[in-house]
């Protein structure tokens, strides 16, 4: 016995120094043993008052590769079993939809079945507008269940296509439907594509080698939101709407705004006319690399970390926590914790949800070598669920078979993933002409004027932007917005009035006035991203005016976002250019002009 013993304490601590050592440095692979997921847990240094458990494992599920909640709180898997390296994969159709319920809501799944299996690779899932949206480059496509029933309709429809797989472990990844109706989603540096709709020519698709895209369900207009990153696996957006990605190799942690132009990893930007690119909010560091990224805006876990960005690191095998820190016209990242050491060399987390319950949940792709490089641990892959100790359970919510009306009071909801849900499904209903109008947006008045908070009056906001309050007939309410008291509601008056970029002729001033003298640097910075989808009429006088404000000369943001404005205009319109890069009181849009003028004509990027 005594051997035994001294056999076991031996053993454990050369696993405990193993880790140690592999935990404190960069790694691509260890040779960590295989835990199963009960040892798994039981590895975990779960902290006090959380319990985490198994929602489902192998052999449910392999090769996890995303995840996402439908409107009934179903968890969706894709497992990717075509996956071979970041090089190459098997050209068969073997990967697969899984949809799992967890009938009674303790955190484990129930029930199981099969969506769809003739799948060859995929890499990012969102459901809603009647059916699943699917990241199988080099495609996106649509799988139509316009019944619920969960049986395709139809063969899947390629929306787009042209995404490169160059490195498969960088293409279109992380799904999230926006507060304004868009599907955002992530590529990165090392994956080159071209995309745009079947069969249309080159001169009609967008470049795309690392950033932040969307796609409208409705229009399905595609956009390049913002450029730059590495291999971003990771979008969510606070309650004020703001976007944030995390990322891997550079810093982690970036404020995402449209039209920006980001650090990026190992290539040079598109626009060689970028001269300095936005760099990361965070004030700290990690080993790299993070993936997932959801904020929490729940109300199940205790309230210290609602507005704590939680995400996943897979050189670290934990999931840490950031709280963001508003800084001029942006934000400070702060490290917020070190929330659940796994413990586990083989943990390889990098996709997470808030469900229903408002529970955290992870996925675990569970290999030993976490750089993608090789499949060690075969048809392996968890999904965790952190919950507080003795958390009431809730009934399962069934967000489709609500009224109108009730989808609307879900806007004031505790949890935003109803607040998520119920706007996706009210943006489904106007497009499918089934919404009551009339009555939807006479409660989203009401909402809106009676909320007391800037997230509360956004929710109404976004609401009644994704059922056309706010349609070509009744521009005049939002327009009024540019006024009002809430710096927010005033910023997103600005980004849904150029959303089609034919902004009513009406507000032309009114946005020069705000360009003059907001006091807001929020505001501010929306009418920099706005510009470029403006009528070159309003570009100069918005430009020049925000050039005046003095107090912006050291924001980490806003002199990058007016050059990445004025760029495309200084050698097409040089004499304005040249008038604005003189009386500008930012030097860093005089020595752009001017570098920029120096370089000649544009180049094409």
């Amino acid at each position: 016995m005594k051997t035994l013993t001294q056999f076991l304490s031996i053993s454990a601590l050369a696993i405990t120094s193993s880790l140690a050592q592999n935990r404190g440095k960069q790694h691509k692979s260890s040779d960590a043993p295989f835990l199963t997921p009960k040892e798994a847990v039981a590895k975990m240094s779960i902290p006090e008052g959380f319990d985490v458990s198994i929602y489902t494992s192998e052999p449910h599920i392999g090769e996890p590769i995303a995840f996402t909640f439908d409107a009934k709180g179903r968890v969706w898997v894709v497992e990717n079993y075509n996956y071979v390296n970041r090089r190459s994969h098997k050209n068969e159709q073997l990967s697969r939809i899984q949809i799992f319920e967890d009938t009674d809501s303790d955190g484990v799944f129930d029930t199981k079945k099969l969506f769809h299996d003739k799948i060859t690779f995929a890499s990012g899932i969102a459901i809603g507008h009647g059916g699943v949206y699917l990241g199988a480059p080099p495609n996106l496509v649509f799988i139509p269940d316009a019944n619920g029933d969960d049986v395709p309709d139809a063969e899947p429809e390629v929306l787009l296509d042209g995404w490169g797989m160059q490195d498969r472990h960088e293409t279109l990844n992380s799904f999230i439907w926006g507060p304004d109706g868009w599907l955002y989603g992530c590529q990165g540096v090392f994956t080159h594509s071209l995309i745009g709709k079947p069969g249309a020519p080159k001169d009609d698709r967008l470049y795309l080698d690392a950033g932040i895209w969307r796609f409208h369900p409705e229009t399905r207009d595609f956009e390049v939101f913002a450029r730059g990153l590495s291999n971003p696996w990771g979008f969510d957006f606070n309650d004020l709407g703001h976007g944030f990605a995390t990322c891997c190799v550079i810093p982690h942690l970036f404020h995402i705004v449209q039209g920006g132009i980001y650090h990026k990893q190992s290539r040079p930007n598109l626009n060689p006319y970028t001269y300095a690119p936005i760099q990361t909010i965070r004030d700290h560091t990690h080993l790299s690399a993070h993936g997932g990224a959801r904020f929490y805006l729940a109300d199940t876990f205790p309230s210290e970390h609602r507005d704590h960005l939680f995400m996943c690191n897979i050189h670290e095998h934990a999931v840490l926590t950031d709280y963001m820190e508003p800084n001029g016209s942006t934000y400070i990242g702060r490290h917020g914790s070190d929330f659940l050491p796994t413990n586990d060399l083989a943990w390889v987390g990098f996709s997470l949800e808030i469900g229903p319950d408002g529970g955290v949940y992870i996925l675990d792709w569970h290999d030993t070598d976490i750089c993608g490089n090789a499949i060690n641990f075969p048809k392996s892959g968890r999904i965790y669920r952190i919950m507080p100790k003795n958390a009431k359970r809730i009934a399962r919510p069934n967000i489709p078979s609500l009224t109108d009306l009730e989808l609307c009071q879900l806007q004031n909801h505790p949890n935003d993933w109803f607040v998520r849900q119920a706007r996706t499904e009210l943006h489904h209903r106007t497009i499918s002409g089934k919404l009551d109008r009339k009555a939807v947006h006479k409660a989203l008045d009401e909402f809106f004027v009676s909320s007391k908070t800037s997230p509360k009056r956004l929710r109404a906001l976004w609401a009644q932007h994704v059922t056309k309050r706010f349609s070509k007939n009744a521009e005049e309410k939002l327009i009024q917005l540019l006024s009002h008291s809430d710096q927010h509601v005033r910023a997103w008056a600005i980004q849904l009035l150029s959303e089609d970029k034919t902004p009513p002729s009406s507000i032309k001033s009114i946005l020069q006035k705000l360009a003059q003298s907001d006091p807001s640097p929020t505001v501010r910075l929306y009418l920099a991203a706005a510009v470029p989808r403006l009528p070159l009429e309003y570009r100069f006088p918005i430009l020049n005016a925000l050039s005046q404000r003095s107090e912006d000369i050291d924001d980490p943001k806003l002199p990058r976002m007016i050059w990445f404005a004025l760029e495309p205009l200084v050698t097409e319109h040089p004499e304005q250019a040249l008038a604005l890069a003189a009386q500008t009181k930012i030097p860093f849009l005089t020595e752009s002009v001017a570098r920029r003028m120096i370089s000649g004509s544009p180049q094409s990027h």
